[in-house]
């Protein structure tokens, strides 16, 4: 055995050399049709034959894979590539050697460099026109962008003379360059289906959308395709499978595994798996059935051909009467308007109504003529489902089309003998009904819907608050004022920073106080003193009652305008809130009732309120449900039960891609979705707006800092009447700094036993922003909050990078923030980002625990808000009530120059301090 080893391993001999060894040989790399080759040539860029035994090293090595690749395809007869060139796809183990060597070069002899680091390739696509979307392939290498890349194995690509690793694109990598195009806006799905079948490990970015891999598989659509009927009457058939959303043609016109669906409404990318069936037995069975009785006969007439079927008049017949409806039930049909001769037709049903008004419903009769025929609009559905067709009275079979049947389904219920319509559904049904018979039926409500199209032109009295609304404020209180002039539920949407509470306060000043039965808010814990102050600021009239301590008294809280509580609150104490009447019901923050088996979510339901309100940033953060669960609240008529909802509109958007039942979706609920993102208002907008979020403590949390501030009064007191207070300068920075830290981040002096209040109210606010497309800046002092933080945001699954004092890679950081689409969050100290960074990606800046140097937070802002920022700064400076911080908030307000020349730092000389001062922070 070792002999034969040791023999086959023996060294060939050379290669008969054309020309004396050049003293110095370089690996040229080229590219032709076939893709990248390699040559060995000398300094002047001739091509040599070099014997690899004259070198060593790296060179050495490539030289010798070169002679045995050489002395392989020199057998070989490919008639389309040069059978002399060395392809680099072929035998790309060549570039692990080509990577050591420093004499590779271009087609012009400049030097080629190898990066060690391993690269991910990526595209973006935006709006080239309304019609037409630009792609563009891009590399990302080390938190760089690098554009106009060329492919040469399916692990690395070169840019500029650097060969760059990337990870593993698959055997199609060639046809990369081809994605770098436009094509029209209606093919997107088609273009990323494409890219994402031919390639692995490629980044989307398009838009805001976010890019989903679904394992559970898409299964094409069986279909028959009636392509004609010939001189002869014989029947052209064609057997397919066929994806919803995608031409009929496309899976057999192109290599395909994975299908992606656009889903506008959830603003993402679904990447599935496609599972075809075996398209032999499809075949098989559409030819034995028509075959039929002649199964053993041998027919020459009956043709086949790949999967075309050209079926004789007489099978035809009897296979279209007999065996066509038993198909129905499992295929689609395609071109059923050939078959006229065949006694089949595809009329347009006729739909016609008969109905009363109601308040939510109209009732009455509904009816479809087809061929001059009426029938019960029921008796066809049952038909339908049951036959895929309906039988005229002369024998016709009148196929219907799939998707008009659902739609019916979708809008008609079923009231003993009668139909029921929703109110919400008028609109769609006026489309399939004749012009006069819908001003006859739907006068009032046509009124109502058309009222929503005249609200921008409209002259509505504004109600007295203390603020100058934007004109696209003005707008939404106009939207929400017509809302509860019909008596109708909505959701204003508008992106965060964009004034959602003033402009439901400038509703509620319109009904107050001439409306006697009080206004419900309910809101995360969070944002109570965030409705207290906005409500003291812009209307001091509304009165108010916070519904939250443990002396909560509903019978007083009701006799305010407004009683304002939490989700937690509303949901313990709801035997009592669903015996009150309020004339609003307005849920702040409203997807915390988004899932329809929490107790949140079934307490909101048993409230009653003869308005409804939601105020939402992300009112549809994760699938379809959650919008049911929203309008079950706002319109409980519109949709009907939730089984109902995930069988006409869940199911044929997520699973099917049913763009006409999306398209339905979206024309029900855009009347009451009011929705305004930054980059839509931003001409109303300063350039910079600034926003103090207030902070609850916890019980736990407010008693362990009540003893650690009587402790730090009480030493001080006596510490600055023995000492004096330029003595005691150090005493009093460490009480500051222990009391900031508890009111912050408690966790640090608690061994992790209290959690942070601010980190909850951080986190929504985050997962608010980045929902809606934003970057996000988090400043913090304390070490021990960045870690917290940081830990969130991985349980979230937010992408986030983060920079302390002891950071060295900053530029990279830098760069990975402002161009990589998926990190979403830059976390770091203030004193670290507080200069000489320029994070222009975001446009959204929280505080975490103020800094009291006030041109020291200014500076940290001013890391987004800079040249080159082309969108609205929002700043959240985030303040724990009743600590601390706010205290010193007020005071950096009176005296901001002692702030802002005295306490620069941790460090810093406090001799301006009084001892008023003293006793206005650390005083009860």
């Amino acid at each position: 055995m070792s002999d034969t080893l040791f023999e086959q391993l023996k060294k060939k001999s050379a290669f008969q050399r054309k020309e004396k060894n050049a003293e110095q040989v370089y690996f040229q790399l080229l590219f032709d049709d076939y893709g990248a080759y390699l040559e060995s040539v000398d300094s002047k860029l001739k091509t040599i034959s070099a014997d690899y035994r004259q070198y060593s090293g790296a060179v050495r090595e490539v030289l010798r894979s070169l002679e045995s690749i050489q002395e392989k395809i020199s057998f070989v007869i490919d008639w389309e590539k040069n059978p002399d060139q060395v392809y680099l796809p072929d035998h790309d183990y060549l570039m692990w050697q080509l990577r050591l060597c420093d004499n590779v070069v271009d087609q012009h002899g400049k030097p080629i460099t190898f990066e060690a680091a391993e690269g991910k390739i990526g595209i973006s696509i935006e709006a080239e026109d309304n019609h037409l979307l630009k792609s563009e392939i891009f590399l990302r290498h080390n938190n760089q962008v690098i554009n106009h890349i060329s492919p040469v194995t399916e692990g690395y690509v070169l840019s500029e003379n650097r060969m760059y690793p990337v990870l593993p694109m698959g055997n199609h990598f060639g046809r990369l360059r081809m994605f770098d195009t436009s094509f029209p806006v209606k093919d997107l799905e088609k273009f990323l289906s494409l890219l994402f079948s031919f390639f692995q490990h490629v980044d989307v970015r398009y838009l805001s959308y976010q890019l989903k891999v679904v394992t559970d598989p898409v299964h094409p659509k069986p279909t028959l395709i009636f392509e004609k009927i010939d001189e002869n009457n014989s029947l052209y058939l064609r057997v397919t499978q066929v994806l919803p959303g995608l031409d009929i043609d496309f899976l057999e016109q192109y290599e395909v595994d994975k299908i992606v669906n656009v889903n506008d409404l959830e603003e993402s990318l679904i990447v599935r798996p496609i599972a075809f069936q075996p398209h032999d037995e499809l075949i098989d069975e559409v030819v034995k059935l028509a075959q039929g009785k002649n199964k053993a006969k041998k027919n020459p007439d009956f043709f086949l051909e790949d999967n075309l079927l050209v079926i004789p008049e007489q099978i035809a017949q009897e296979f279209i009467r007999n065996q066509l409806p038993n198909l129905l039930s499992k295929y689609q049909l395609f071109g059923a308007e050939k078959l006229k001769s065949y006694r089949i037709t595809t009329a347009q049903p006729r739909l016609v109504l008969a109905l009363s008004s109601g308040i939510d419903f109209l009732e009455g009769d509904a009816s479809l003529e087809i061929e001059g025929q009426t029938f019960s609009l029921f008796d066809v559905i049952t038909q339908y489902h049951k036959n895929k067709y309906v039988r005229l009275t002369d024998g016709t079979q009148a196929i219907l089309n799939e998707k008009y049947i659902l739609r019916l389904e979708r809008l008609f219920k079923k009231k003993k003998d009668k139909v029921r319509l929703s109110f919400f559904d008028l609109p769609l049904v006026e489309e399939l009904i004749e012009e006069k018979m819908a001003n006859d039926v739907f006068a009032r409500s046509r009124e109502v819907f058309q009222g929503f199209n005249e609200l921008k032109k409209a002259k509505t009295k504004l109600p007295t608050v203390q603020a100058q609304l934007r004109p696209y404020q003005e707008q939404g209180y106009k939207w929400l004022n017509y809302l509860h002039h019909h008596g109708l539920g909505g959701c204003l949407a508008d992106d965060m920073g964009l004034g959602k509470t003033l402009q439901a306060i400038t509703m509620l000043s319109s009904i107050y106080p001439k409306e006697k039965q009080p206004t419900l808010v309910v809101m995360p814990k969070s944002l109570l003193f965030n409705w207290e102050n906005e409500l003291r600021k812009f209307n001091p009239a509304l009165t108010f009652y916070t519904y939250y301590a443990d002396t909560r008294d509903l019978e007083e809280a009701c006799r305010q305008h407004l009683v304002l509580t939490t989700y937690a609150i509303m949901r313990n104490d709801i035997e009592l809130f669903k015996e009150k009447e309020f004339h609003y019901v307005i849920l702040d923050e409203s997807q915390n009732a988004k899932n329809l088996n929490s107790q949140v979510s079934k307490a909101v339901m048993l409230l009653n309120g003869k308005h409804r309100l939601a105020l939402s940033g992300t009112p549809v953060e994760n699938n379809l449900t959650e919008l049911y669960s929203l309008f079950r609240f706002l319109n409980p008529a519109m949709f009907g039960s939730a089984e109902e909802f995930n069988r006409y509109y869940t199911a044929p958007i997520q699973q099917n891609n049913d763009k006409e039942v999306a398209e339905e979706l979206r024309r029900k609920v855009y009347p009451f979705i009011l929705r305004r993102l930054k980059k839509d208002v931003l001409k109303e907008l300063p350039s910079k707006v600034e926003q103090v979020l207030y902070i609850e403590m916890s019980d736990e949390q407010k008693r362990f800092y009540e003893q650690r501030r009587t402790y730090y009064y009480s030493f001080l007191k006596n510490q600055i009447g023995e000492q004096g207070i330029q003595k005691s300068q150090f005493f009093i920075l460490q009480a500051l700094t222990e009391l900031r830290q508890i009111a912050s981040v408690p966790e640090s002096k608690s061994d992790n036993r209290i959690v942070s209040a601010k980190r909850e109210a951080l986190m929504d606010n985050i997962l608010d922003a980045t929902a809606n497309g934003h970057k996000v800046l988090v400043f913090s002092n304390f070490l021990n909050s960045i870690e917290l933080i940081g830990e969130d945001l991985n349980q979230a699954g937010i992408d986030f990078v983060e920079m302390t004092g002891s950071t060295r890679n900053r530029k990279e950081l830098v760069d990975r923030f402002q161009q990589d689409p998926q990190c979403r969050v830059f976390l770091m100290t203030l004193k670290t980002g507080g200069s000489g960074l320029n994070l222009t990606a975001a446009d959204v800046v929280f505080i975490f625990d103020p800094w009291w140097n006030a041109a020291a937070e200014m500076q940290a802002i001013d890391r987004a808000h800079r040249i080159g920022q082309d969108k609205t700064v929002f700043s959240y400076r985030l303040i724990t009530k009743g600590t601390i911080e706010e205290k010193i908030l007020q005071l950096q307000q009176q005296k901001r120059e002692l702030f802002e020349n005295v306490i620069a730092s941790d460090g810093a000389s406090i001799k301006s301090l009084s001892e008023n001062d003293i006793e206005f922070m650390l005083g009860g």
